[in-house]
């Protein structure tokens, strides 16, 4: 009689168990569900999102996120924000995956990513190729140094049915829309653009490197023209630059992103951008070097130009040009 009750008792504390285990599920699942809902119906999602895409493509010297899938954020029980998109280059007309963005952002807290690359070669360096000489710090062009061969030397053993991926530095400050029609002559496209906005001469950085040749430096990129509306949701972009379509509105948008940036999100170095922000909005948009992208034949006539110099080989694919 004793074990009968006694298996009875454990029966009924085990079916309680259970059943406070499906309400915790339950409240569980409705209170995940209704944050998902509440972060995509209020817009925090596509703010977020617009948050990682401007941070990175600004930063990243020409890496480019993925805005077909960039839906694609969630939140944690937590309130932590997160997404993971591909990062790519434009090479030839192809968007080639160069790695895998990681995002994430805390209540109030700073927005972090790392990029996962894909690079097939090992100590081969990408993510910032260009140089800023030091005589344009002192409002100098650079009149020795002649060009260098490396890179000709390798689009020269290159096989015309090939496009690639091409990174220069320029001799004296120019305006993006300078830089264009310097590039008109050549059937290639530029798809981003170093900015100079004030390092090392309005005000210090603490992350670069220098060498004879000059410095190399953490900078904002010029890129085409996003848009977002004003409920941040992602409504048109560009992928390359485009002389008859004007460059102004591309220098306005990179002023106003930095000014959103630094109004609304907090991230490592918030600071600097600050600086930056002054500096563009007193002098306007100035670059010091550019990506540009096409057959390897019409990227080795680039060598032509005197005011283009530190070239830099890129990502090399098959014919891929209309």
């Amino acid at each position: 009689m004793i074990n009968r009750m006694t298996w009875r008792t454990r029966v009924k504390e085990l079916i309680y168990a259970l059943l406070v285990v499906l309400i915790l599920f339950f409240i569980y699942a409705v209170y995940n569900s209704a944050i998902h809902i509440y972060h995509y119906k209020t817009g925090l999602n596509d703010k977020f999102l617009r948050t990682v895409i401007t941070t990175v493509e600004l930063h990243e010297s020409g890496l480019i996120v993925d805005k077909r899938s960039s839906s694609l954020g969630e939140v944690t029980p937590f309130l932590t924000q997160k997404t993971n998109l591909k990062v790519y280059k434009n090479v030839g007309e192809w968007q080639v995956i160069v790695g895998e963005l990681h995002a994430k952002k805390q209540l109030g807290g700073k927005l972090t990513y790392s990029i996962e690359e894909l690079n097939p070669y090992l100590n081969r360096e990408e993510r910032n190729p260009y140089i800023l000489n030091s005589a344009l710090l002192e409002g100098r062009g650079i009149k020795d140094d002649p060009h260098p061969t490396g890179a000709m030397n390798q689009l020269g053993r290159l096989e015309d049915g090939n496009v690639a991926e091409l990174f220069f530095s320029l001799r004296t400050l120019r305006s993006p829309e300078e830089v264009l029609e310097l590039l008109s002559d050549y059937d290639v496209k530029a798809t981003s653009m170093a900015v100079f906005a004030g390092e090392l001469k309005d005000f210090k950085l603490g992350n670069y490197s220098s060498s004879s040749a000059g410095h190399t430096i953490p900078h904002l990129t010029l890129r085409p023209k996003v848009q977002f509306s004003d409920n941040h949701f992602l409504s048109s972009w560009h992928t390359f630059f485009s002389l008859d379509a004007g460059i102004t509105d591309h220098e306005q948008q990179l002023i106003a992103d930095v000014e959103w940036m630094t109004n609304n999100i907090k991230y490592n170095g918030v600071d600097d951008d600050k600086h930056r922000l002054a500096y563009l909005k007193k002098n306007g948009v100035l670059v010091y070097g550019a990506t540009v992208t096409g057959p390897v034949r019409e990227l080795e006539k680039l060598k032509e130009e005197s005011e283009f110099w530190g070239f830099r080989l890129g990502r090399i694919e098959v014919w891929n040009w209309s």
